[in-house]
């Protein structure tokens, strides 16, 4: 894809490829741990792994992809089985042995309710003493450990934290925006009507790769690694991998979030509505001035975009959550 309007992008192309032929091919093991949507096996939607997946391609570094509990990924980094892990959450304490990419995706954590709006909430001492349901990965981390405002009701993965809401055994529950508006979806299918939840994350964190820094070229590999997301972040790709039709980040350094989409995901309204639901890479807000940027080309206005999205897909796609795996808890919700 020849993308013209973008300043800078081509330098990036140069820098990238440039990049990879000087990183060397010694294969890596990397890590990370479960997570439904994201990070998963037996042909689950994965949109982490698939994402990761391209980009190691795309700067040529071969890696072999683990899926492991926490328990055996963290002694796997110690002892040197896993060279790194790809889906490093930033609310974990950082290892000085090992080299971090920028942030790929960010981790907005919303706290979301059945039956309580939480259009007023912004802290946890809001809803103080409140039953909050999280998973384990949320709250044993060091930030989360030193909140004493709610009661935590833990669980060992995400079902069971839907679950704990859903039988109304937690009153709220803390969870990524990318899984909630999973579930969300599913509610939508279903014909229920979405969780309430907070106008703002009521915390902000981010994925990372991260390699080992003993690995030869480590430094080299973050850094082709960090110039791929660039890429990928505005030019359709994240688009595509993660199954939203708009994103939102400042592109061109003015401060401004710019819209990107692709004409290979689903448009279901061809309305200026559609941007209402954009999903935020980074923390900047669209303003008068923020650009449209299809497939990676700036385009000038919203009549421009529908030109270029014509034959773009207009079925919304379904939840990429399991849907056998929640059928009770749909039919009881």
């Amino acid at each position: 894809m020849t993308i013209r309007t973008l300043p800078g992008l081509l330098g990036f192309i140069s820098v990238l490829f440039g990049s990879a032929n000087a990183i060397g091919a010694e294969p890596l093991n990397l890590v990370a741990n479960p997570l439904p949507t994201l990070v998963a096996e037996d042909n689950e939607p994965a949109r982490i792994n698939v994402l990761i997946s391209q980009a190691l391609k795309a700067i040529e570094l071969p890696a072999t992809l683990h899926i492991d509990r926490p328990a055996f990924s963290g002694s796997g980094l110690l002892t040197g089985k896993y060279n790194g892990e790809y889906a490093f959450l930033s609310l974990n304490d950082k290892r000085s042995d090992f080299l971090y990419s920028d942030a790929y995706l960010p981790v907005n954590l919303y706290l979301a309710s059945r039956k309580n709006s939480l259009e007023d909430i912004s802290h946890f001492s809001h809803i103080r003493n409140g039953r909050v349901a999280a998973e384990n990965r949320l709250a044993n981390t060091p930030p989360l450990r030193l909140i004493k405002a709610v009661s935590w009701v833990r669980n060992p993965t995400v079902f069971d934290s839907f679950k704990q809401l859903s039988e109304q055994r937690a009153e709220y529950l803390l969870e990524d925006e990318l899984l909630l508006r999973e579930f969300n979806r599913m509610l939508a299918e279903n014909k229920e009507l979405p969780l309430y939840s907070t106008p703002e994350p009521i915390l902000q964190a981010s994925l990372h790769l991260s390699i080992r820094s003993d690995t030869s070229n480590a430094a080299a590999k973050i850094s082709a690694f960090n110039t791929y997301i660039k890429l990928a972040q505005q030019n359709g790709t994240y688009n595509q991998v993660l199954g939203i039709s708009w994103l939102a980040k400042d592109v061109n350094g003015d401060g401004v979030a710019d819209w990107i989409t692709s004409a290979k995901v689903a448009h279901t309204t061809s309305t200026t509505d559609a941007l209402t639901n954009a999903f935020s890479l980074d923390t900047t807000a669209p303003s008068a001035a923020s650009q449209f940027i299809v497939d990676g080309e700036v385009v000038p206005d919203w009549q421009a975009v529908q030109t270029k999205l014509a034959n773009a897909p207009q079925t919304a796609r379904k939840s990429y959550l399991d849907h056998e795996v929640y059928k009770n808890m749909m039919n009881r919700w």
